[in-house]
């Protein structure tokens, strides 16, 4: 998945990109919720058994975006010496310990329980059947789930309807599915899943030792291990503070510009790109886009009014970055770009610069490089606030 979303990528997580896909009108809040995943049947919700329906957009090429003169579509405002805005972030021992808890609970094991009934936290492997007037219904039957009590992953009532069962037992859970809930044919209705508890596992935690950071860890104690951690830490607030920054100039710099229109096939790339997006990362769930928004309480119609949102902010962002390269008649030369392209190969895990190139343009790398050229010139021109 990584490598086919290249270029999406790398258009939707560089510089001025610190904006990502992220709308802010709130698009970037759509997000699988119980249903999305499948309630009560991840693999198969009901209402959203149709995987194929809406835009393939794997199957439609992508616009291209046309030569345009920047000059006639925006009047630069000021872009130097404008003020660093940012929060500015440190690491405390307290997130160094979160950091590694999360660390340890990453690498929990499954052991397997017999001794006593459900609890909240266990991992419980199930067959389910629902019933709705006494038959079975779409989406409602599975064998062999794995199901982690008191995740949410199911309607309310099913998790908690399993806590005290013991291995072998048979439980049936009378249930009531939400008003809301995506299926017509579900929403509010009464049902009845007759539930096997097949076994009960419980997530163990490794302890910190220094045993377990050797074996573990690239470091040979939890000193160093610690110290390890707290630098990827400040690395990670380095990284998180600089996209503040230029999401904070690119914003000022684009409400004091003028923009007097925007490039149409512009505008529809970036249209495509988030339409994209959302099918891809709908599709991981197993749902048609249509579905998806659904599943997230969102019309086509309210998506399409993201979308073209989106694309007027990504178009406006872009306007402002070729108006400052060709103000200030910036090129990229032969060895920026092969070290350009290098950067992207080792960092999206090509293996050659033959495969990276059958996933993306020489024109996608060389725009992408002058833009981290325009952007990193607009931050160095900045001063601190």
């Amino acid at each position: 998945m990584k490598k086919k979303l290249l270029f999406l990528v790398m258009c939707l997580s560089m510089m001025l990109l610190a904006w990502g896909c992220g709308k802010k009108n709130g698009a970037d809040d759509l997000s699988p919720t119980a249903e999305a995943t499948g309630t009560p049947a991840p693999t198969s919700a009901p209402g959203a058994t149709d995987t194929t329906g809406g835009t393939d957009q794997a199957a439609v090429e992508a616009p291209v975006k046309e030569a345009y003169e920047v000059g006639d579509y925006i009047t630069l405002g000021e872009y130097k010496g404008l003020p660093l805005t940012y929060t500015k972030l440190e690491v405390t021992d307290a997130d160094v310990d979160a950091a590694i808890k999360s660390n340890l609970e990453g690498n929990a094991t499954q052991e397997e329980v017999t001794d006593r009934a459900v609890q909240k936290g266990d991992t419980v492997n199930i067959d389910y059947e629902g019933l709705k007037d006494g038959v079975a219904f779409e989406g409602g039957t599975a064998q062999g789930y794995d199901l982690e009590i008191g995740s949410g992953s199911f309607i309310p009532g099913f998790e908690d309807g399993l806590i005290g069962a013991k291995v072998g037992d048979k439980v049936s859970i009378d249930l009531t599915f939400p008003a809301d809930y995506s299926s017509a044919d579900l929403a509010g209705q009464a049902v009845v899943f007759n539930v096997t508890v097949n076994s009960i596992k419980v997530s163990v935690v490794p302890e910190l030792t220094e045993d377990y950071v050797k074996n573990n860890t690239d470091y040979d104690s939890i000193a160093a291990y610690k110290e390890g951690t707290k630098a990827d830490l400040v690395k990670a607030n380095d990284e998180t503070m600089r996209n503040e920054k230029i999401k904070n100039l690119i914003t000022t710099i684009v409400d004091s510009s003028k923009i007097s229109s925007y490039p149409q096939s512009v505008v529809d790339y970036y249209a495509f790109e988030m339409e994209s997006y959302y099918s891809q990362y709908a599709s991981m769930y197993g749902y048609a886009l249509k579905d998806f928004l659904a599943a997230n309480n969102m019309t086509e119609d309210s998506f399409a009014k993201e979308k073209q949102s989106y694309a007027e902010d990504r178009t406006a962002q872009e306007l402002v970055l070729n108006a400052v390269i060709k103000t200030e008649n910036m090129q990229l030369s032969d060895d920026e770009y092969k070290a350009g392209v290098a950067k992207y190969i080792e960092q999206y895990g090509y293996a050659s610069e033959e495969e990276f190139f059958q996933n993306a343009t020489e024109a996608q790398v060389r725009e992408s490089l002058i833009w981290e050229k325009a952007v990193d010139f607009i931050l160095s021109q900045a001063k601190e606030a």
